[in-house]
């Protein structure tokens, strides 16, 4: 059985949608959802918006 592909950053789930090189890294910032190809760009993003407020 496959244990789903759901992480934890900074209080903020990061859900992997899709597999290999389609695999997409979804999360939800402010109430929006936000997207992006690797899990580094959604990390990047919620750093930003928790450390300086700033909606990516």
């Amino acid at each position: 059985m496959l244990k789903p592909k759901n992480n934890v950053y900074r209080g903020h789930p990061i859900e992997r949608v899709g597999h290999g090189k389609r695999a997409v890294f979804k999360t939800t910032i402010n109430e929006k959802e936000w997207s992006a190809t690797t899990e580094l760009e959604v990390k990047t993003a919620i750093d930003v918006w928790i450390d300086e407020g700033i909606e990516p």
